[in-house]
């Protein structure tokens, strides 16, 4: 029990010094943060596209001509 206590204690002493230390982030920050954030998975999106967009041109070129021309024709009847 003393045990539980004392390790209780240890981690909110931690947890109060590091929150005097550390910085509070600012609105303009936190608002930066979320920019990069999104920056960063719009790119990945972007990345994943761009390599779904290569699987595909390289499946289509394996394929033999008579293959392209089934699958182009199939494709023109649907639209």
């Amino acid at each position: 029990m003393i045990k539980l206590q004392i390790t209780a204690f240890i981690a909110v002493f931690f947890m109060t010094v590091s929150m005097m230390i550390l910085p509070v982030q600012t609105e303009q920050e936190l608002q930066r943060e979320r920019q990069d954030y999104a920056a960063k998975l719009l790119k990945l999106k972007e990345e994943q596209a761009d390599l779904e967009v290569k699987r595909i041109a390289d499946a289509y070129a394996r394929m033999s001509d008579e293959e392209r021309l089934r699958g182009d024709a199939e494709a023109h009847k649907n639209y």
